[in-house]
């Protein structure tokens, strides 16, 4: 089934941050753990939204096939997200492919899971309300964050990824290595931008010694450019002030 409407997710839900000790072993018995391996595919697009997964461990890509039958993948998630439409409404399905990049741990939640941990824990329930809560002021910032230089967008979707999957280079705690699945087209779509644009602002970032590499394998100055995109942004704000 194909959809233009994005999949529904929230990105580093704290969750689990959010839960007491015995709120956290309540919501693991309730929904216990379930373990991908490489390739395993957690839904398919179409299907009906049974169960949201909250990821624990490893690596999600969410992707669509296009017409051409080539994959695009419209998001990567890892531990801390909550990923999938369940419960949410009685006809709900999955947007997108969700598929493992490696060893996936999960906790699945049903409707009636999460009926049966409103009975049981109602500390989860509120912590619940307040994740989705902080998702939509999320999606409030991104929102306002769109009218920002692609240069801009495309720093903080690197920054991000570096953030959560990157790792730091020995001797030098400045760099961290990112080896990541998107690929310009990707970038692109998460920035609504063009694919060539996309390009021509990581050779800008390039140039300008904030990153290294290309095609997917990275190595980015993080406070260099954490620096840019709030110097970026602030001479971007200077300009629209009446």
């Amino acid at each position: 089934m194909a959809s233009d409407a994005r999949p529904w997710f929230i990105p580093q839900s704290n969750l689990t941050a959010r839960l007491s000790d015995q709120e956290r072993r309540t919501f693991l018995k309730v929904c216990p753990a379930k373990t991908f391996s490489k390739d395993d595919t957690l839904f398919h697009e179409g299907d009906s939204a049974e169960e949201l997964h909250v990821i624990a461990e490893g690596r999600v890509k969410l992707v669509r096939l296009t017409p051409d039958g080539r994959e695009r993948i419209l998001a990567i998630l890892g531990p801390d997200d909550i990923v999938g439409e369940a419960f949410l409404h009685d006809e709900a399905y999955y947007r997108a492919d969700a598929v493992a990049l490696g060893k996936v741990v999960t906790c699945p939640m049903s409707r009636a899971q999460f009926k049966q941990l409103n009975l049981q824990s109602p500390g989860f329930t509120l912590a619940f309300a307040e994740t989705l809560a902080d998702g939509l002021f999320r999606c409030r910032d991104q929102l306002a964050g769109s009218y920002a230089p692609i240069k801009v967008r495309v720093a903080e979707v690197l920054l991000d990824q570096a953030r959560r999957f990157g790792g730091r280079v020995d001797g030098d705690p400045d760099w961290t290595d990112l080896e990541t699945e998107l690929r310009h087209e990707e970038i692109a779509s998460l920035v609504s931008a063009t694919r060539v644009s996309v390009s021509t602002a990581v050779a800008e970032l390039r140039h300008h010694g904030l990153l290294t590499g290309t095609r997917g394998r990275y190595r980015l100055h993080m406070p260099a450019l954490e620096a840019f995109t709030v110097e970026d942004r602030d001479a971007e704000d200077d300009l629209i002030e009446p």
